[in-house]
């Protein structure tokens, strides 16, 4: 029931699902200041979904609950939630919190993307821990039947690929039942071929391109992140269903330095 969501309520990932099948592409954000300000300026600004980073953000899960709260508040932004490693104590602390959904980086087999959805699912489906009195997932309590009834069902699951090794693996991961999305993570991609922050070297950008049509070729939405010269509408027209533009700190940083240089000119 979309009122309980005042409480935390049924996770949205249905709704996202539900765009990309109408043929919506989805503009996102990280959040990585962990604060609730700046979260709800980031809700109120547009974006369709907002990732509140928890691999190299500094944030606790209290603090996520916090950010949730405030991009509810400014908008209708889904919230998604960036772990470190897919870890199933990890994951069962991060959906309790309400989270509409996870990415999960480093996926490098189908065995390891089938082991996110069992920790996401519960029981017989899945492993997920239930504990539907009190979770905020399940509205203190107040929302078990739905809680129960949806049994994980209802999250937007992203799995990342990193690697160059994965490339291959593309196809057996793509066809796990419960993942939505495959997300190039373009540094690391890079990264993995001894490219760490030359995206732009030809290697580099040749694996990119063969990563996001393997993606494609599967029929699996693509997801990406911009870089400079490669923004979202180029992205967009490559083919990518979600796009990370920016983030938070990013915004901030870029428009404090040109505020700076423009007034010391």
């Amino acid at each position: 029931m979309r009122g309980g969501r005042e409480g935390g309520g049924m996770a949205r990932g249905d709704e996202l699902r539900k765009r990309l099948a109408a043929g919506d592409n989805l503009l996102a954000a990280w959040l990585t200041l962990c604060s609730n300000i700046s979260a709800e300026i980031m809700g109120l600004a547009g974006f369709d979904v907002l990732i509140i980073d928890q691999e190299h953000g500094p944030g606790d899960l209290q603090n996520a609950v916090s950010l949730m709260q405030a991009v509810k508040a400014g908008g209708s932004a889904v919230c998604l939630m960036r772990l470190a490693s897919g870890d199933l104590n990890l994951i069962k602390r991060a959906l309790d919190t309400g989270v509409d959904g996870l990415m999960i980086p480093m996926i490098e087999t189908a065995e390891q993307a089938k082991a996110v959805v069992a920790a996401c699912r519960l029981p017989p489906a899945g492993i997920r821990g239930i504990a539907p009195g009190s979770v905020r997932a399940a509205r203190y309590g107040l929302d078990r039947a739905g809680f129960i009834a949806a049994g994980g069902r209802d999250l937007f699951i992203i799995c990342q690929v990193e690697t160059k090794a994965t490339l291959d693996r593309i196809p057996a991961i793509a066809s796990v039942e419960g993942v939505d999305m495959l997300f190039v993570g373009r540094n690391d991609l890079a990264s993995s071929i001894h490219r760490a922050g030359e995206m732009d070297h030809p290697e580099a950008k040749a694996l990119l391109a063969d990563a996001e049509a393997r993606i494609k070729a599967t029929g699996k939405p693509l997801g990406g992140i911009t870089a400079p010269g490669d923004d979202a509408r180029a992205l967009f027209a490559r083919g990518h269903r979600l796009v990370i533009a920016g983030s938070d700190h990013t915004l901030l940083r870029d428009a404090a330095l040109a505020t700076v240089r423009g007034a010391r000119a």
